[in-house]
């Protein structure tokens, strides 16, 4: 990401006596990457985008679940700059030491007690899930409504549930583990993962469908149809979304020209940029500029 990671305390969300903070945002790009010292859980509620989170984009939809420790960099994004691409998300923040309570609830090893103590997997210092039968979403949306409200006792409320969702998300981890036993994983994920690194290293190159394939050891039809499974975009569609992505920060975080700015995001022809730019964000270079360069990070930034 181009501005750089914030770190956010838990002073700022936890009031009082209460231990369990819980909202519902409309992501944007104007929110930063940050980091934080409590515990977060994330549930994608509507919409799609994606996830940038220690060094990975994932594509994210209603139903995905994260459990994002203490010191992991985050931030969600819609799936365009323009307003109308909405990507809405329920966050329930706890303290650490709220966990350390009743820790022993879950077995030592398990993935609910490793991802807590940042020690789930090298690399990949998260948990990812997903809701395939709509399991989670009630406590959610039953956990924000009780904390809005604030009714007598709804602390006790707000912990019941969330030990209950951590429940149910740890068997849906392990329902997963299960089923990618027999399936195909390993080393052709790795290198579309590989690929989608490449890219986001590399965008502002002349890279090519072939080259990517060649990398992977696909052949450029079976590498098209996996990256578009994987990131849920072609290969275009993923290299375009990125570069204008990098081509938003820089014209809301410097005064460079929007020439440059084409040319260093991989763009020479001015007249497909300005065309695709606008396609994208529903504004011109200009006046994404003069919108956004004005307007402070004051959304909620979790």
């Amino acid at each position: 990401m181009i501005a750089r990671t914030r770190h956010y305390k838990g002073d700022r969300f936890f009031k009082g006596k209460e231990d369990i903070y819980v909202n519902r945002v409309t992501e944007a790009f104007t929110i930063c990457e940050h980091m934080h010292d409590f515990i977060e859980v994330s549930y994608v509620a509507e919409g799609n985008g994606y996830h940038y989170i220690a060094n990975r984009i994932i594509p994210v939809k209603s139903g995905n679940l994260f459990i994002i420790p203490v010191g992991t960099s985050h931030v969600f994004r819609p799936s365009s700059p323009n307003q109308s691409a909405k990507l809405i998300v329920y966050n329930c923040l706890f303290r650490y030491a709220t966990f350390e309570k009743w820790k022993h609830l879950f077995f030592g090893g398990s993935d609910i007690d490793r991802v807590m103590h940042n020690q789930l997997n090298p690399g990949i210092p998260y948990l990812h899930v997903f809701d395939r039968h709509e399991r989670l979403q009630p406590l959610i949306t039953t956990m924000h409504k009780e904390f809005r409200q604030k009714d007598e006792g709804y602390e006790t409320i707000l912990l019941a549930i969330l030990i209950q969702l951590l429940m149910i998300i740890n068997r849906l981890g392990n329902e997963a583990e299960s089923a990618d036993a027999n399936g195909r994983r390993g080393r052709q994920s790795d290198m579309l993962g590989d690929a989608v690194r490449f890219i986001q290293e590399h965008y502002a190159e002349n890279i090519t469908l072939k080259q990517l394939a060649a990398q992977a050891f696909m052949s450029e039809s079976h590498f098209h149809r996996s990256f578009k499974r994987l990131t849920g975009l072609t290969f275009t569609q993923y290299l375009q979304k990125i570069r204008i992505e990098k081509c938003c920060g820089l014209l809301k975080t410097s005064d460079q020209c929007v020439n440059y700015i084409a040319n260093r995001i991989g763009y020479k022809d001015m007249k497909f940029f300005y065309a695709l730019f606008l396609k994208k964000t529903g504004m011109t270079p200009q006046q994404y500029r003069k919108y956004h360069q004005s307007a402070e990070s004051s959304a909620y930034p979790v």
